[in-house]
């Protein structure tokens, strides 16, 4: 099991510091072809993705991971739990991957609210769903049955969602102002 975890965690590590400079290269490919005001659209998402991922990705380890460990260690106080290396290491990747994943919600807001898809009005009118589907998700996604972790999953993705209004309201009314403004040209 040793070097097969050299080996993955190697891996893992290629992969995180190669997709910065492959999403370099394809923006360097498309962005050419891109008109202006396309490029105004993709280069805030860009960057707000790459955010949303980091900070993810560091909420799960530094804010998730500690209390589901824990639980999964204290549950098994009545018998030898056998833990391997690559099955802690899946853990914490599955973890920083799904909350990365999930953490994207802004981002995708923010191009769904700048081509019309989406709108503040529409978040807050169903906010109750959202919050069902939100819970759903993160009993899906927490590795624990307990409540804590559920809600630990839970609270930052009704967070995302309260930001990700905003972000369709700012978005979404200034989409709106510049098409009234070029339909009075």
């Amino acid at each position: 099991e040793g070097f097969t975890l050299y080996v993955t965690v190697s891996l893992y590590a290629a992969i995180a510091l190669s997709v910065p400079f492959l999403l370099w290269q394809i923006w360097g490919f498309i962005s050419p072809a891109l008109y202006r005001h396309e490029r105004a659209y993709v280069t805030p998402f860009i960057g707000l993705s790459t955010v949303s991922f980091i900070t993810g990705a560091a909420f799960a380890y530094y804010i998730l991971f500690p209390p589901a460990l824990k639980y999964l260690l204290g549950v098994s106080e009545d018998f030898r739990l056998m833990l391997g290396a690559s099955s802690y290491l899946d853990f914490i990747i599955l973890m920083i991957l799904g909350m990365g994943i999930v953490f994207q919600m802004p981002a995708i807001t923010y191009v769904l609210s700048r081509i019309g898809l989406v709108s503040a009005a529409f978040l807050i009118k169903n906010w109750k769903i959202a919050i069902i589907v939100i819970l759903i998700v993160a009993a899906v996604v927490s590795p624990t049955p307990d409540i804590l972790n559920l809600m630990l999953f839970a609270a930052p993705m009704m967070i995302l969602y309260i930001i990700s209004i905003f972000i369709a309201w700012f978005f979404g009314r200034k989409r709106q102002s510049d098409s009234q403004v070029e339909s009075l040209k």
